[in-house]
């Protein structure tokens, strides 16, 4: 008799369990549903990750780096990396500098090139000694802040002898937009 009575007992408290559990939630896109997750995080951001890819080939997309059988490259605008005639890296050049790093990682012990270029302004010898000073500022930072050993790295400036861009324009006046393109940093990272 006891048995009967807590099996009734215990009816009366699970049935009411089981109804509320196979209640539909509320639709997660209704505006109250949404007003009570900001009210609850009121600090959090709300993401959208939707098409993101991830992994190695987002990082790859993410830089628009070209991928072939036998390498990648990856052109990162100095105007990101560095301020005009400077060959300090910018606080701003670590997001890029990390993908970069990631990348290299990826690839094993293959080995990296890292070139830096010009544009046409300012003497041979000082564009010269600019660009070998930025690809040295790139290597230095992938080594100490990515983890790629150095040994993996060479680097080489160009100067402003190999300009994807006019820096003049047809008429002989200057290009800001050509000479922009021309201030560049590329890496090469060989695969095979």
């Amino acid at each position: 008799m006891a048995t009967a009575r807590s099996l009734k007992i215990l009816l009366l408290v699970l049935v009411p369990c089981f109804a509320s559990a196979q209640t539909k939630y509320a639709d997660p896109d209704s505006p109250a549903v949404q007003a009570a997750a900001r009210a609850a995080l009121p600090h959090a951001k709300i993401v959208d990750i939707v098409g993101m890819t991830s992994g190695i080939q987002g990082v790859l997309q993410d830089l628009k780096a070209k991928v072939t059988e036998h390498e990648v490259k990856i052109e990162l605008d100095a105007d990101v990396l560095f301020d005009f005639d400077k060959y300090n890296l910018r606080p701003e050049a670590a997001d890029s500098l990390r993908k970069v790093g990631e990348v290299a990682k990826s690839y094993g012990n293959s080995p990296v090139l890292i070139e830096g270029h010009t544009d046409g302004k300012g003497t041979h010898p000082y564009n010269m000694t600019l660009s070998d000073n930025r690809a040295a500022a790139v290597k230095s930072w992938l080594v100490e802040n990515a983890g790629v050993a150095a040994s993996r790295i060479t680097t080489r400036g160009w100067g402003e002898t190999k300009p994807i861009a006019p820096n003049k324009k047809a008429d002989g006046s200057d290009d800001p937009a050509g000479r922009q393109k021309n201030r560049r940093v590329e890496i090469t990272i060989r695969t095979g």
